[in-house]
């Protein structure tokens, strides 16, 4: 709000009710804080509007404003005056600004109480320390007319207000300027100017050839007295446009002159062409007497050099370039100067004398200020300030600032965007940035349909109208034409529908098959869901369109012949074709064919008609996979893998046989890396995962590569390796610990002939063989040297052991004495079980002992209590029981013998 306009005891009202809400403390609030203020608050009031401020709000206010903003300036949040000083930390003062860091005043907030003196006349504000305008001085001073001739006393207030001093209608008297005359103008103020006066009497001019009968006063012109041949004098009072041809004093040669004073007379002054004058030639390089040529009057002429003449000419920058001469020197200078285009781009050659910049064609094309519309100027004097303002970097605010845009690149055209409300064109001039919202207003209230919901006006421009919670008011107009009630629905703009009728009700389908359909009352296309199933005139065949009107039956059969075709039992695969008969062309049908070991199948078509049958080889070759495969299954035949005999006696068999086939690795022909079939014999679960994912992947046309989580380097080794069986391509992406796999089909990607879980057995059974190979290999190459030695008898008398066995209790369903025997041998063959039995007791559990396990020793037991916890947790994690514990063979037998022989006890 400003107070310019207000009166002096409006503004004092206003004033003395905001001090009063300070004083009170809950009532005025901080524009800045919305803190209400009261009398012990540190204050700040804006100079023009008067609004009152937190002292710490608005100098925080004012420091984020002028560091954003280009000039350092800050404006007032309520009058938007903008202002450069910014209050200074800490440094808050009373109104007046006498006093820094003023105390409470709860009678009159941030007053210190001693007189304002503000410096708005000679005398100061005679009002205590005060907020708001300062009043008018009401003192008398003496006050002189205009041209000080008589004076009066007024209020101070209208002295110092620089109103026009009153005239005393006197005259002025002054001398004017012409020594002359008096001014006779009544009284003023400033100078009194220019003589008005005009003089009648007869006037010669400086060179007496023009008379005026009366001239001004103030055109008068005295320059000095005027004689002319006949030796009369004047006083010339002005000059007149009259060139007189003044005779040197040798009678040949004149000059011309302008009226001036006094004027020259005939043949006084000396020829400069006479020979006592003139020594040099006319470019003065050269004296005549050098020259070899004797000159005794002026009008002999004047020898000439093979000099270059070199007098500067009129324009200043050239020399004449002409042999000395004589005469003047070329007034218009031609000589030719390189300068620049408007625009920087060529460069000419152009006669000084034309004294214009030279335009070249080229289009400046330079973006304009509103960034929309480019220069068409051609040679724009623009175009370099373009280029180098496009090539530097400006902050985001700066972009839009047109004042960083030289002046030739400025848009004039008007904006004309249509705004936001899609009604109304911009009216601004073509500027940056997205156009103003529009201002816009409807003087009328905007009005829901039912009239309850009201926007008062005036109504912005695109302002919409609020919901309206209220019903619709149709739906207080009674039923509908159907006879049903109107759906409960809130209000809504007239030129939206109410809902349709929403009623069930049951309505007859199209196609009469049925009665009562269950439907919405405003649902006329009714349909039972139904084929139609009408047999079609054309063809054998029946309608297949749902539910429709009679007479609405296709007309063209789109469905298949479906004929079965005599040359292969087929059917014909065509359009219907009603009363033709079946084309005779190769059949499409696909069959499949495989190859003679049965491992490759491929799907092909028939290709059989008429009178020729199948034209398509009905098997296919086998390839070097087949012959892989056959190889997997001879040696899996050799190793026993599918048997279920597992003695001693047949694996070594099958060790012997291995290692008459293979004796490395890469003869096992198997698709996968030993590497890979390593880590799968370790983490049988995981490896499943991985290699079901990438036989989903080659399975899944619709995709072509995949994106495994993060993973350890060791996880991301064994996909690496797994992937080179698919031919797939392999990569690792990212950095640690976030480091992953990436994996992408090829043209050659496929499922290897083998699965791990079938290449495992493989593996395994060639690693026992080599290691039994080297052990004879050891045994051979071994010298073994026996010594006599004496053996203490009492030493080889040890004690019995305790416990001389193993129990494995809560067996898993499945799992027999075997399978225990195969897994526990290679655990137990450390040990001083030698030759272990496994037994399957009454009860379900194994018992595992040696032969002789009444004479086992307390080295026995140490070895059975050692490796018992090893054993428990091997059980549970290979899925084969629950408990593993160290046992009494004895006691256990017996308990079983007691359990057996009375069946009926629990």
């Amino acid at each position: 709000m400003r107070w310019k306009s207000s009166t002096t005891w409006e503004m004092n009202r206003i004033m003395k009710k905001l001090c009063t809400e300070i004083a009170r403390g809950d009532i005025y609030p901080c524009m800045i804080c919305t803190v209400e203020m009261d009398f012990t608050c540190h204050m700040y009031a804006c100079p023009e509007c008067y609004r009152v401020f937190d002292y710490e709000c608005i100098r925080e206010w004012a420091v984020k404003s002028t560091q954003k903003s280009i000039s350092n300036t800050w404006k007032c949040p309520n009058c938007y005056f903008e202002k450069r000083e910014v209050p200074l930390k800490n440094r808050q003062t009373c109104w007046c600004g006498k006093t820094v860091h003023p105390e409470a005043n709860p009678l009159d907030p941030n007053s210190c109480g001693q007189t304002c003196d503000a410096p708005i006349c000679v005398h100061g504000c005679s009002r205590t320390c005060h907020l708001g305008p300062h009043p008018t001085c009401m003192r008398m001073v003496e006050s002189k007319c205009l041209c000080g001739k008589q004076s009066k006393e007024v209020f101070c207030s209208e002295a110092s207000e620089h109103r026009e001093s009153f005239r005393c209608k006197e005259r002025c008297g002054l001398l004017l300027p012409c020594g002359i005359h008096e001014c006779q103008q009544e009284c003023h103020a400033g100078l009194c100017g220019e003589c008005p006066e005009n003089i009648d009497n007869e006037v010669k001019c400086y060179c007496g050839s023009s008379l005026k009968n009366s001239i001004f006063c103030k055109d008068v012109v005295i320059q000095g007295r005027s004689q002319d041949e006949s030796q009369q004098k004047w006083i010339g009072a002005f000059p007149c446009e009259t060139m007189r041809t003044v005779e040197y004093s040798c009678g040949q040669h004149s000059f011309t002159e302008s009226c001036i004073a006094p004027p020259t007379l005939n043949n006084k002054v000396a020829c400069p062409f006479s020979p006592k004058f003139l020594k040099t030639c006319p470019c003065g390089r050269n004296p005549l007497g050098e020259m070899n040529t004797t000159r005794l009057n002026c009008t002999d002429p004047i020898p000439t050099c093979d000099s270059v003449c070199g007098k500067r000419l009129k324009c200043g920058k050239h020399y004449c370039p002409f042999q000395c001469h004589t005469g003047a020197c070329m007034q218009d200078c031609v000589c030719l100067d390189k300068v620049n285009c408007s625009c920087h781009a060529k460069s000419f050659l152009v006669p000084c004398k034309f004294n214009e910049r030279a335009k070249c064609g080229t289009k400046c094309e330079s973006l304009m200020s509103c960034r929309r519309h480019r220069c068409i100027e051609r040679c724009c004097e623009g175009r370099s300030l373009a280029s180098k303002r496009e090539k530097k970097v400006f902050l985001t605010r700066d972009k839009l600032d047109e004042s960083l845009v030289e002046a030739q690149h400025i848009c004039l055209k008007q904006c004309n965007l249509k705004l936001k409300c899609g009604r109304h064109f911009c009216q601004r001039k073509c500027h940056p940035g997205s156009c103003p919202p529009c201002l816009e207003s409807d003087s009328n209230d905007l009005v829901c349909p039912c009239g309850k919901t009201v926007v008062p006006a005036p109504v912005r421009c695109g302002t919409s109208l609020p919901r309206c919670l209220h019903p619709c008011i149709k739906t207080l107009q009674g039923p509908l034409e159907c006879g049903h009630p109107p759906m409960p629905h809130p209000c809504h703009p007239l030129n939206e529908a109410c809902p349709s009728c929403t009623a069930p009700v049951f309505k007859k389908c199209k196609c009469g098959k049925n009665d009562k359909v269950r439907t919405l009352c405003f649902q006329n296309n009714v349909s039972c869901g139904r084929v139609c199933g009408k047999k079609l005139p054309s063809c054998s065949h029946t309608c297949q369109r749902t539910c429709h009107e009679d007479g609405d039956c296709q007309l063209e059969c789109k469905q298949v012949c479906g004929a079965i075709k005599p040359a292969c039992g087929h059917r014909c695969r065509f359009k219907c074709h009603p009363g033709a008969p079946c084309p005779d062309g190769p059949c499409s049908a696909n069959i499949t064919i495989t190859c003679p070991c049965e491992r490759r199948t491929a799907v092909v078509p028939c290709g059989a008609h008429t009178g020729e049958g199948p034209v398509i080889e009905r098997t296919l070759s086998c390839t070097d996979e087949c012959e892989i495969a056959r190889r997997h299954a001879e040696l899996m035949e050799a190793f026993g893998i599918k048997g279920e005999e597992s003695q001693e006696q047949d694996k070594l068999e099958n060790f012997e046989t291995l290692a008459e086939k293979v004796s490395t690795f890469q003869e096992l022909m198997l698709p996968f890396s030993e590497a890979s079939i390593s880590i799968y014999a370790k983490q049988i679960t995981w490896c499943n995962q991985i290699e079901g994912i990438l036989k989903r992947l080659i399975d899944d046309k619709s995709k072509s590569s995949l994106h495994f989580k993060p993973m350890r380097p060791p996880q991301r080794h064994f996909i690496h390796e797994l992937a080179q069986a698919y031919s797939l391509y392999c990569e690792s992406q990212d950095q640690e610990p976030k480091r992953s796999c990436f994996v992408k089909k090829t043209a050659n990607s496929a499922n290897p002939s083998l699965s791990l879980q079938e290449a495992l057995p493989l593996y395994q059974l060639f690693k026992a063989s080599q290691k039994e190979r080297k052990l004879k290999e050891l045994e051979r190459s071994t010298t073994t040297r026996l010594f006599n030695y004496s053996v203490n008898e009492d030493a080889l008398n040890l004690p019995v052991a305790k416990v001389n066995g193993l129990l494995v209790e809560e067996v898993f369903p499945g799992v027999d004495e075997k399978a225990i025997e195969i897994q526990f041998q290679e655990i137990l063959k450390h040990t001083l079980l030698k030759e272990p039995r496994y037994t399957r007791l009454s009860s379900g559990d194994i018992l595992i002992c040696t032969e002789n396990y009444e004479q086992a020793s307390v080295n026995v037991e140490s070895d059975i209590n050692r490796i018992v916890g090893h054993l428990n947790l091997f059980a549970k994690d290979h899925f084969l029981a629950e408990v593993v514990k160290p046992c009494q063979v004895a006691q256990v037998l017996e308990s079983q013998v007691s359990a057996s022989s009375n069946p009926d006890v629990d």
